[in-house]
């Protein structure tokens, strides 16, 4: 999740502050401070008997989402300090402040570390350094997984259901995008209403809808449990936010940002219909000046070289690959179909995702037996030819988040801009505000559809392309 100038190719944007997103910086915070483990369980565990209650499931309307701001429990997530793990250091690169340039509040920042999970088959190698070439999580057996396909991919977790937000830590600390947001911990997020599993057995995350909000809007970020390195992860979403002032992700992240990597799957902004894919690196990752003759999306371009995917040498704009070509890929008009799967493999090949709308998603996909190969030509395509998947990307989580306005959706010059990613009025015009922050505390019922409905995330591994 990023901000990228590389997004106007026509207008250079005004921003001292770029987004960095979930960098590993030490948990000291003046506003709030990190619990232990054991704290962590107690708030949890009373929260749970306090609201059991009350359990209800409500179905999402996707027009009218005041009938999901109800109460909803199920069990949260409650982590023994046994499993809890961090994959890396969690200090700056080289714990030289000065390597980002752009950070202005490091003491409100918190560890984004994901937690493993001691049950897991998929077990990763820690990284040594940055610079280290790290080796892919192939471990697992086959007879270990609940399913195997022809190609070899075979399942290793599912996080679907009302064990959906079992899978999870929420976090909520201040956003680093610098949002108008209040990401809630998890027993005020089901408690609120704004986390839910709906009648048809899926995932809801949504943003307060309350009119008027004085400092920021309450909502949802969540890091997976799960700590991967290689594999190919499925995630089939029916509804995603959308709207002025949004700013939706589905994305993964390694430690010692950017040296363990970003992957960002699904991305984008306000009334975008166009979904960005793009990667986040240290120094080192290019990628090949025919990559476009592999992909259906194509390379954005910005003031900085499109093929280097190093964040630093780009002032965060890394390499991405917008979707024109897909109608109905992301936003409105994904959620007008009723959404799709998204697919991403990061194998020895490098790091592919693919986008499959609700009437056409592979049979394979469905039987729990993906097979790439037969997929056709990706979304996006990012080649190892330059770029090694090992070294450059290593010990992943996977993140949901909806933050609002922040340093991409609210810059100014993206506010009041029109004409690319499927937007064509700015939303300064469509919304009569002349600041993204302002709409969004004033105007709680236009996120409505700022919402998550998410049937699943699967993981599956491969002994050979991994």
């Amino acid at each position: 999740m990023h901000i990228s100038n590389l997004l106007l190719p026509l207008l250079t944007l005004s921003i001292s502050t770029p987004a960095v997103s979930a960098v590993h910086i030490n948990p000291h915070h003046n506003k709030k401070s990190l619990s232990t483990s054991a704290q962590k369980q107690i708030k949890r565990e009373g929260v749970l008997a306090s609201a059991q209650k009350n359990k209800v499931k409500r179905l999402v309307k996707k027009k009218k989402r005041a009938t999901c701001q109800v109460k909803f429990n199920a069990t949260s997530i409650v982590t023994s300090s046994s499993t809890e793990a961090t994959s890396s250091s969690t200090s700056i690169v080289n714990d030289d402040t000065s390597a980002i340039p752009t950070l202005t509040n490091a003491n409100e920042w918190a560890n984004a570390t994901g937690t493993a999970t001691s049950t897991s088959s998929w077990e990763t190698e820690s990284a040594s350094s940055s610079s280290s070439s790290v080796q892919p999580s192939s471990t697992t057996s086959a007879s270990s997984s609940e399913s195997t396909s022809s190609s070899g991919w075979f399942k290793v977790e599912e996080w679907s259901g009302n064990s959906f937000f079992d899978n999870v830590n929420f976090w909520e600390w201040s956003d680093p995008t610098h949002g108008t947001v209040d990401y809630l911990n998890s027993g005020d997020a089901w408690n609120s209403g704004l986390i839910s599993i709906n009648s048809n057995n899926r995932a809801v995350m949504a943003v307060d809808t309350t009119q008027v909000v004085s400092d920021a809007r309450k909502s949802i970020r969540i890091h997976g449990n799960k700590i991967f390195t290689g594999g190919l992860v499925l995630m089939d979403a029916y509804h995603m936010p959308t709207g002025c002032g949004t700013w939706p992700a589905w994305w993964s992240n390694g430690p010692n940002w950017p040296e363990g990597g970003e992957i960002d799957i699904l991305e984008g902004i306000n009334d975008f219909s166009q979904n960005q894919v793009s990667l986040h690196t240290g120094n080192g990752c290019t990628m090949p000046n025919t990559m476009n003759n592999n992909q259906v999306g194509q390379l954005t371009t910005g003031s900085f070289d499109s093929y280097n995917c190093a964040s630093y040498a780009t002032s965060n704009q890394g390499c991405g690959v917008r979707d024109s070509t897909d109608s109905n890929a992301y936003g409105a008009p994904f959620n007008a179909i009723g959404g799709g799967v998204y697919a991403m493999r990061w194998s020895k090949a490098g790091i592919t995702v693919w986008f499959f709308p609700r009437t056409n998603i592979p049979s394979d996909i469905t039987a729990d037996a993906p097979n790439p190969s037969s997929w056709g030509t990706p979304m996006a395509n990012f080649p190892s030819d330059d770029c090694s998947p090992y070294q450059f990307f290593y010990d992943h989580f996977n993140i949901f988040d909806t933050t609002l306005c922040g340093d991409w959706a609210g810059a100014d010059g993206v506010w009041n801009y029109a004409g690319y990613a499927g937007q064509d009025q700015s939303c300064a015009a469509s919304t009569g505000y002349s600041t993204c922050s302002d709409y969004v505390l004033n105007n709680g019922a236009a996120f409505a559809d700022a919402y998550w409905e998410v049937s699943y995330v699967k993981y599956f591994n491969s002994t050979s392309e991994v």
